[in-house]
């Protein structure tokens, strides 16, 4: 054989192994694609700290703030919840800033809600109003896979908190500042209130810790971001601080008010909700929230179905009412009519916010059907507006019971 002939064949052979190995290398890539694609995982850097720009779904890189004041295995804990959920884990981190400072908040917060996360646990109560499943119920996570559930893990807690974010309106990662911002108002229960600016302070501590989703402000990554608030300042599930306002009776009383937004009768038009028998239920749905919220209005739902019933009562229990031309609280009943007789009531809400100009935004049941939202609209004026009267009045409800068994009768 010749030296030609030789090297011919050597090249033969070395093309024959290139391609086989190209081949086994394509048959590989094939298979973890497959497995990838039944599995959703996915090829990620084993530092994690740039997958983000490698089109996968880890999110931002930590920024120095973030490693200043998220504990090391905290931030390990958000971001694979962020990854795992594909949640941008800044958000994530900004609310356990918001509600425990990244720290522990174990068991229930006397309102329902318990843990790092500040996760709704307790049924009947301002975090979980009604006999409905409660957030833990139905996002609970097994984040640290070690087999039980808890609340108080940070990994269990974390984990479900990005699923009850998700479900809160939270858009992937890669989502808009906006719509991460309207999670935070739902989470909440609302964008703020006469406390926290909610909302605002989770995405300001969001963007100092790398989030950078389109329509974000310009961060240099300095400590400008509102501060953590300390462990008595109110949470998405209340505290025991006195807040603005109603107090801290009225502010539960907003927001078990807030968390049934939307909901309506079954059948529509029925009349019948869960809040009593079925007949037209505005009053019934104020007194639902007060005594959800603590309030010691006594009796069931029921005994409260027309509307001048609860101003006659805060009337005989400490004359708890004011005149139309006097200012509300949050979490007063404004009353529609010309008075509490019967057939001059006609209408029930509860007062949600006052406005620095006298305005007063409400959440009324019953209206067009369903539990809905009133914008803000001058009391004076409330015909024009579109109410079914003037107001005739306020009640301020009746203080809460000293027993905190009372929250959720």
């Amino acid at each position: 054989m010749t030296a030609n002939a030789t090297s011919s064949r050597r090249s033969l052979l070395r093309v024959a192994v290139a391609g086989a190995s190209s081949f086994a290398g394509l048959l590989l890539v094939a298979t973890l694609g497959l497995v990838m694609a039944v599995t959703g995982a996915s090829l990620g850097c084993p530092s994690g700290e740039s997958n983000a720009s490698a089109g996968g779904h880890d999110g931002p890189i930590p920024t120095r703030a973030a490693r200043r004041q998220i504990p090391p295995s905290r931030l390990t804990l958000y971001r694979a919840a962020g990854a795992r959920f594909r949640i941008d884990w800044t958000f994530v981190a900004s609310i356990g800033a918001q509600e425990c400072d990244h720290g522990s908040c174990a068991g229930d917060n006397g309102y329902g809600c318990s843990g790092p996360m500040q996760i709704a646990t307790r049924r009947g109560s301002p975090c979980s109003p009604g006999s409905e499943p409660t957030e833990w119920d139905r996002f609970g996570f097994d984040g640290d896979h070690d087999g039980r559930l808890d609340v108080n893990d940070p990994a269990d807690a974390i984990y479900t908190a990005a699923r009850v974010l998700l479900d809160k309106g939270a858009p992937h990662t890669g989502g808009t500042y906006a719509q991460y911002r309207e999670a935070a108002c739902r989470y909440y229960g609302a964008c703020g209130d006469g406390v926290a600016a909610y909302a605002d302070e989770v995405m300001r501590r969001a963007v100092l810790y790398g989030f950078h989703g389109t329509g974000s402000p310009a961060t240099n990554d300095t400590e400008g971001a509102a501060p953590v608030p300390d462990r008595s300042a109110p949470t998405r599930c209340g505290s025991d601080q006195e807040s603005a306002g109603g107090g801290d009776l009225g502010q539960r009383i907003v927001k078990v008010a807030r968390s049934q937004l939307g909901t309506g009768e079954r059948p529509a038009g029925s009349n019948c909700t869960k809040y009593g028998p079925c007949e037209e239920w505005c009053a019934l749905f104020t007194a639902w929230v007060w005594q959800r919220a603590g309030s010691s209005l006594p009796g069931s739902p029921s005994q409260w179905a027309y509307t001048g019933s609860l101003y006659v009562y805060a009337k005989e229990h400490g004359n708890r009412v004011r005149s139309p031309r006097e200012k509300p609280a949050p979490g007063d009943a404004v009353l529609y009519g010309s008075g509490p007789g019967p057939g001059a009531s006609a209408h029930v809400g509860i007062v949600e916010r006052v406005l620095p100009d006298g305005r007063i935004a409400t959440i009324d049941g019953n209206s067009s059907d369903t539990v809905r939202r009133i914008p803000p609209f001058d009391p004076a004026r409330a015909e024009e507006a579109g109410l079914p009267g003037p107001i005739y009045g306020y009640a301020r409800p009746p203080a809460a019971a000293k027993k905190t068994g009372a929250a959720h009768a």
